[in-house]
């Protein structure tokens, strides 16, 4: 028979709390849930960036890596990353939504730039 010994310190300041749901939710990896776990525990109006965590730690962390646990996250619902472009075309602005309960936001479906072709409204005669 195993013994199984858990130590937990009382932690009075510099900690998360997380919901249980989360750190054993299923779906994501380990490396999804520990980028997860990183960034929830980062202050709330801190400015994410992928060069940023992919730097964070030492072993096993690159950048592929860390946009595979961040596709994760986005599947997952816990991520959700918007891009506005400008009136160039180019990316102005990137906000990235982060929460610990899967479909706490609603996500416009994709739209193009297109008219609607099912009933398509003609240009002036």
């Amino acid at each position: 028979m195993d013994d199984t010994a858990i130590i937990r310190r009382r932690v009075r300041s510099n900690f998360t709390t997380l919901n249980n749901e989360l750190i054993r939710d299923r779906r994501i990896s380990w490396k999804a849930l520990g980028i997860l776990v990183f960034v929830l525990s980062l202050p709330d109006n801190w400015q994410l960036r992928l060069s940023h965590l992919s730097k964070e730690k030492e072993v096993g962390s690159g950048r592929d890596a860390t946009r595979a646990g961040l596709k994760e996250l986005q599947q997952a619902g816990y991520l959700c990353i918007q891009r506005e472009r400008g009136e160039c075309g180019k990316f102005v602005r990137t906000a990235w939504l982060v929460t610990d309960r899967p479909g706490d936001f609603e996500l416009d479906p994709p739209r193009s730039d297109f008219p609607n072709a099912v009933n398509p409204t003609p240009d002036s005669p």
